[in-house]
């Protein structure tokens, strides 16, 4: 940066072009830049999705532009990103009304379709803990894997990757799933 007449004369290097280039202003307006802090912790507690630079991510930027990944929990303002004031208060008008749409209903209904644990023949190889895209299941202190009724999502991926075959998902157990096949294969045997 440089006097000039009638303003300054500033050189960038242009990070597209590759190379120096010089601009002629009336005004210089220099701000200081940033970096979130304290998101490790909470991202790691709460298994919640960042960005390469350490901000907190949304579900969805067009269609859930305030949920996170988990149910209940919302971005907003600069912990989503640098932002002016104007915006992170349109952002947490939205944060909160999609909380209060939440608050405001009185039963929540939860699927019927989730994993349960038979502990005895549960290993604690903890496959479920790390195939789980929600991190439902944890070891509980008997030293088997439990899963969060409220929590699970219903998605059988548990299930499905158990060695032991310790987890079931109900309303898809064996013995159902079975029953099923002898039935449409009855007319064909």
């Amino acid at each position: 940066m440089e006097a000039a007449e009638g303003g300054l004369n500033i050189t960038f290097t242009d990070h597209v072009l590759g190379r120096p280039v010089s601009v002629r202003a009336d005004l210089l307006g220099l701000s200081a830049g940033m970096r979130p802090q304290d998101t490790d912790e909470l991202a790691s507690i709460m298994k919640l999705a960042r960005n390469t630079d350490g901000y907190l991510m949304e579900a969805h930027v067009k269609l859930r532009p305030v949920d996170m990944a988990a149910d209940g929990v919302y971005v907003c303002g600069t912990a989503h990103g640098p932002k002016l004031i104007t915006e992170s208060i349109a952002q947490a008008y939205a944060a909160a009304g999609r909380a209060a749409t939440l608050l405001a209903q009185s039963e929540l209904a939860l699927s019927p379709v989730t994993a349960r644990v038979t502990p005895e023949l549960c290993a604690a190889c903890l496959i479920c803990v790390y195939s789980c895209p929600y991190g439902v299941p944890r070891i509980n202190a008997d030293g088997v894997s439990e899963i969060d009724e409220a929590m699970c999502r219903g998605c059988g991926i548990c299930a499905a990757e158990c060695p032991a075959k310790a987890i079931q998902l109900s309303w898809y157990e064996d013995d159902q799933i079975m029953s099923q096949l002898d039935g449409l294969l009855e007319g064909v045997m």
